[in-house]
């Protein structure tokens, strides 16, 4: 339908799912690398080196105050869950992870979100990545759920994907972006 309206698709997004969290892969953080608990005073560092992680997503747009405090604002934060690692006093990669209750009760699962997983341009192709995906899964694991869950753009040019279907994600969910232009000036849509 949307074809047939001058639409064409541009871009593929999955949202994964990884059931059973009893055999997570082996995955060292890279040599230098440690993991270490979140504090209240890193929430900026942390959110600041997130922003520019994702600089390199497709379709990125510039972060406010606002999407700052939607995420370090919230009352269930809860970053005890989360993996950050650092290399010094820098951030090199981040995986927020999350336990949504309302969600979990309504359909019935032991269900985390590794809601976004990013590594800063400096520390890429070293295997970071997959470190953090298997602490997220990890610390899912310890706080009880019985899977995760992820969204992922299938043509990221980091390898994402590749990363989370070698950690047993499997895909649960297409969509897809579309694009026309309209007087000259593409508009999008997602399905």
């Amino acid at each position: 339908l949307l074809e047939a309206h001058g639409f064409t698709p541009v871009r593929d997004f999955f949202v994964m799912r990884r059931t059973g969290l009893d055999d997570i892969p082996d995955a060292p953080l890279p040599t230098g690398l440690e993991l270490r608990p979140v504090t209240a005073d890193q929430h900026r560092q942390i959110w600041e080196a997130e922003c520019e992680a994702f600089q390199d997503h497709w379709g990125a747009r510039a972060r406010s105050e606002h999407d700052f405090q939607s995420t370090f604002g919230r009352s269930t934060l809860d970053t005890t869950l989360w993996a950050v690692a650092w290399d010094g006093d820098e951030v090199a990669g981040v995986a927020q992870v999350w336990i949504w209750p309302e969600e979990n009760a309504t359909l019935g699962v032991e269900r985390g979100w590794l809601e976004r997983i990013s590594v800063r341009r400096p520390w890429r192709q070293r295997g970071l990545g997959r470190a953090l995906t298997a602490a997220g899964l990890a610390r899912l694991r310890d706080a009880g759920m019985t899977e995760a869950m992820l969204g992922v753009d299938a043509q990221n040019p980091t390898g994402a994907l590749g990363v989370y279907e070698r950690l047993g994600f499997k895909v649960d969910q297409r969509t897809i972006a579309y694009q026309r232009s309209l007087d000259g000036t593409p508009s999008l849509t997602t399905l």
